[in-house]
C-alpha cells in the first residue's frame, strides 16, 4: 500500500518536471522587455548656496573715550535738540559731554609758573656766563704777567701758582654758567610742553563726536565720576552712517574654499519674515576659532541698509551664492547614478563608448604622474538617452548638484531627450506586459510565466508541450 503511494507521488513530481521544463522551451522565445524609467531633459534656472549665520555690525563702531578724569557736568544735544542718548543722531565735533576742567585748568597755571621760572633761570644763567667770562679774561690776564716775571726773587713760586689756579678756575667757571644756561633752557622746553599737555587735557574736558553718526552705546550719566588713569575710559559707541551695515557670518573650514571676495550674498533677518536683503563678500578675515574641534572663519558682507531697518546686533540667515544659473539644462541625479550593462547600450555606440571610457581613463593617468598641485581638468560625466530598447551615451560635464538635480552641459543636450533614471528587466513580451498590467496578482502565490497570446509562435523550434503537460494556472 505505502509503495503504490510513493510512486504515484514520483509520478507527479515526474510529470510537474517535465512540464515545467517544456514552458520553459516553449516560453523561450518571448522577446525580453526592458522597461526603462525616463526623464524628459528640462531647462531651469538653479541657485546654490552655502548656508551660515551672523550678525549685523555697523560698517565703522568708533569707540569715544575720556582722558581726563573728572565729573560729568552735562551731556550735550543732538541734532533733534534733545540730550544725547541711545539712537541718537550726531555730526562731526558736536559736544556729547563736558567734564569738570576746574583741576586741569589749576595744572595748566602750574605749568605757566613753571615756564616763567625757567625763563628767569636762563636770564640769570646768561648773567653768571657774562660774570664768568670777565673773571676769566682777568685771571688770565694775570697769569700772563706772572709768567713774564717768572718765579724769582720778584715773584715767589707760590704766588706763581696761585695766578695759574686761578686762571684754569675762572675757564671752568664760564663752562659750568654755560651748562646752567642749557639746563635753565631745558626746563623752559619742559614745562613748554607740559603746558601744551595740560592744555590739551583741557580740551579733552569736552567730548565731542569723531564722526557722524548715531550713538549706539551712553554709558555714562551726569554726576558720573569718570576716572582715566592707565587707559581711557569708554563713554560713547557712535556707528558711522548705518545707511550702510556689515555681516559678520561664520563660515565652517570645509566651505570656505567656495567664498571670495565680491561673491553675491542674500541674507535675512527674523525682524522681517519673508523679506531678503542682498550684499556681496568683502573679505575672509584670516584668522579662525576652534569650537569642539570645528574651525570656523568670519566673513564680512558688505550690504546696503534701506531706511535703516536693519539694525545692529540682528541675527542673519545668510546664504553665500556659489552657483546661479539661468535657463540651464539640469537632470535628476539619478541620471548620472545611472550604470547600464552593455548589451542595453546601442550597439552602434559601444565602440565609441569605450574609447572614450579608455581616453579618461588615460588623461586622468597622466594627471595623477604630474602631482603638482594644479587643479585637474573637469572629468566627463555620461547621461543615458532611451532609443527604443538600447540606451545611447551622452557625455557632459556634471556642475554642482543641490541633493535633487544637477545641472549639465553639453553640446549634444536638446530639450525632452529622453533620459533614463533607472531601469526594470521583464521576462514577459511587451503584449503580454500590456495585456496584463490589469489584472491584480497575488504576491503571496507562485506566479506562473504568462504565455503570448496573440503571436504566433514557430512551431519548428518551439513546440507547445503535450496535452495533458501543461501547469495549471494558480488563481489570483
Amino acid at each position: 500500500m505505502h509503495v503504490k503511494v510513493v510512486w504515484k507521488i514520483a509520478i507527479v513530481v515526474v510529470i510537474a518536471v517535465g512540464a515545467w521544463w517544456g514552458w520553459s522551451m516553449w516560453k523561450s522565445g518571448d522577446k525580453v522587455v526592458v522597461q526603462y524609467e525616463t526623464s524628459p531633459l528640462k531647462k531651469m534656472d538653479l541657485r546654490l548656496t552655502i548656508d551660515s549665520t551672523g550678525t549685523v555690525e555697523p560698517t565703522e563702531l568708533v569707540e569715544v573715550s575720556a582722558q581726563v578724569t573728572g565729573t560729568i557736568l552735562e551731556l550735550g544735544k543732538d541734532l533733534a535738540g534733545k540730550t544725547v542718548d541711545y539712537a541718537s543722531e550726531v555730526k562731526q565735533g558736536q559736544l556729547l559731554a563736558r567734564i569738570d576742567d576746574v583741576v586741569v585748568k589749576s595744572d595748566i597755571k602750574r605749568a605757566e609758573a613753571s615756564i616763567a621760572e625757567a625763563k628767569a633761570n636762563i636770564a640769570q644763567s646768561e648773567a653768571n656766563i657774562v660774570q664768568a667770562k670777565a673773571e676769566h679774561e682777568q685771571a688770565k690776564r694775570n697769569r700772563e704777567r706772572a709768567e713774564k716775571l717768572g718765579a724769582g726773587d720778584a715773584l715767589s713760586q707760590a704766588e706763581y701758582d696761585q695766578y695759574i689756579y686761578q686762571e684754569e678756575a675762572a675757564g671752568a667757571a664760564v663752562k659750568v654758567a654755560e651748562a646752567s644756561l642749557e639746563q635753565a633752557k631745558a626746563s623752559l622746553q619742559s614745562a613748554e610742553a607740559a603746558l601744551v599737555t595740560e592744555r590739551r587735557n583741557l580740551e579733552y574736558t569736552t567730548i565731542t563726536s569723531p564722526v557722524d553718526g548715531t550713538i549706539i552705546t551712553r554709558l555714562y550719566n551726569v554726576g558720573s565720576t569718570v576716572v582715566s588713569n592707565m587707559s581711557a575710559t569708554t563713554m560713547f559707541y557712535v556707528a558711522k552712517n548705518l545707511d550702510n551695515v556689515q555681516v559678520w557670518a561664520s563660515v565652517n573650514e570645509a566651505d570656505i574654499g567656495s567664498i571670495h571676495p565680491g561673491q553675491e550674498v542674500v541674507f535675512s533677518v527674523d525682524a522681517y519674515p519673508g523679506r531678503s536683503f542682498s550684499g556681496t563678500v568683502n573679505k575672509v578675515r584670516p584668522n579662525a576659532t576652534m569650537t569642539s574641534n570645528v574651525v570656523v572663519y568670519v566673513v564680512e558682507v558688505d550690504a546696503k541698509n534701506p531706511n535703516r531697518v536693519l539694525r545692529p546686533y540682528m541675527t542673519a540667515n545668510v546664504n553665500f551664492i556659489t552657483q546661479d544659473l539661468k535657463d540651464a539644462f539640469v537632470v535628476p541625479n539619478a541620471a548620472l547614478r545611472f550604470q547600464p550593462t552593455m548589451d542595453m547600450i546601442d550597439p552602434a555606440c559601444r565602440e565609441a563608448y569605450n574609447q572614450k571610457l579608455m581616453e579618461i581613463d588615460q588623461a586622468a593617468e597622466e594627471v595623477a604622474m604630474l602631482a603638482d598641485g594644479s587643479e585637474p581638468p573637469k572629468t566627463p560625466n555620461t547621461i543615458w538617452e532611451r532609443r527604443g530598447n538600447y540606451v545611447a551615451p551622452v557625455w557632459v560635464i556634471a556642475g554642482e548638484s543641490n541633493g535633487m538635480v544637477t545641472p549639465v552641459a553639453s553640446d549634444e543636450l536638446r530639450e525632452d531627450m529622453d533620459i533614463v533614471i533607472a531601469v526594470n528587466m521583464d521576462g514577459t513580451s511587451s503584449d503580454d506586459a500590456a495585456g496584463d498590467s490589469a489584472e491584480s496578482t497575488n504576491p503571496f502565490l507562485p506566479q506562473m510565466p504568462k504565455r503570448d497570446k496573440n503571436k504566433k509562435r514557430n512551431a519548428s523550434k518551439n513546440p507547445p508541450p503535450p496535452p495533458g503537460t501543461m501547469p495549471v494556472r494558480l488563481a489570483e
